[in-house]
């Protein structure tokens, strides 16, 4: 797999991010195990969990991804072969939620010991919280990498100008600053006036993806296929405009031999190639090491400009 160097966080990742979100709950561990090593053998190392991940499955704690990769860790003795990305800020049962600098010292320490390791690559501000100052929330990342638990900072879901207001912040204080925006981006643009279904998640549009190319921040695009929707249309938000848009896709991938879910990850991973466009890395999950596979292997597949360009140029 291609690499991608995230120069301001000073890591070096692969250019489509495993997510495991689901491992421990609806992914069975050994299921897990099995994705694991097949991205590890095609040369992936970038993970990505949380610390609530998957809380809302029936009977689950939130603890499970981290502690299924914990165990993962332990057993194969790979840690130092890994780019490993966590986060925290939002709720797990009526706990956790809020970026206060307890909150994210706490839990900081929480997901250290159920990863059984003593530093995180990345760790995310999974959502904003607009009831603690910045300030203090800045002051509290910074002081875990000057401690060494953790190497670099991003954020999740947050509104554009609330990561100017953080990178202010920093600036002014000698502050860690996030280096890697992890938003909802894919190929189909939301629909105007769509509700949240949190108070900042929304979708990296034109105003964002313009923002982290002048500061050279990279994108991790969460829900990049829109839940499998673009190779079955029954599982495709109603959030999401579709038309002729959508019909350029479908075009563009019977030309090329491609299911439509593979184009999109190719167009993703060629954003760069465009004007005002940042470093695209695709957060992509499955139930399925085959489907997995088949999605890893386009980590290498090389987009035609004109294609690329009909693509983005699209309505």
């Amino acid at each position: 797999m291609k690499k991608v160097e995230l120069k301001r966080a000073g890591l070096t990742v692969s250019n489509i991010c495993l997510g495991t979100m689901m491992y421990g709950t609806q992914v069975s561990e050994a299921e897990a195990f099995r994705q694991l090593d097949l991205y590890r053998e095609m040369g992936g190392n970038f993970l990505d969990t949380s610390n609530n991940y998957a809380h809302w499955w029936p009977g689950a704690s939130g603890d499970e991804s981290e502690t299924l990769l914990g165990k993962y860790l332990a057993d194969r003795g790979c840690r130092d072969q890994l780019v490993i990305a966590t986060k925290v800020g939002f709720d797990r049962h009526g706990e956790g939620a809020g970026l206060t600098a307890k909150q994210i010292e706490y839990w900081c320490d929480e997901s250290l010991r159920k990863l059984g390791t003593d530093y995180i690559d990345l760790y995310y501000a999974h959502t904003d919280d607009k009831n603690t100052p910045l300030e203090e929330t800045m002051e509290a990342f910074d002081r875990l990498v000057k401690q060494g638990k953790v190497r670099a900072i991003g954020a999740s879901n947050f509104y554009t100008w609330r990561m100017c207001e953080a990178k202010h912040i920093a600036q002014q204080n000698g502050y860690a600053d996030y280096t890697v925006n992890q938003p909802c981006y894919t190929y189909l643009f939301p629909k105007g006036g769509y509700k949240l279904a949190y108070e900042f998640n929304v979708n990296a549009v034109e105003e964002r993806l313009r923002y982290l190319a002048a500061n050279d921040i990279p994108l991790v695009a969460y829900s990049c296929l829109a839940k499998g929707g673009y190779d079955d249309p029954a599982r495709l938000p109603d959030f999401y405009e579709t038309g002729s848009r959508l019909d350029t896709l479908l075009e563009c991938a019977k030309e090329l031999g491609l299911t439509p879910s593979k184009l999109v990850i190719a167009w993703l991973l060629a954003q760069d190639r465009l004007p005002n466009r940042p470093t695209v890395i695709p957060l992509f999950s499955s139930s399925r090491s085959d489907h997995l596979k088949e999605i890893l292997e386009m980590s290498d597949y090389v987009l035609d400009q004109e294609i690329l360009e009909k693509l983005s140029d699209a309505y």
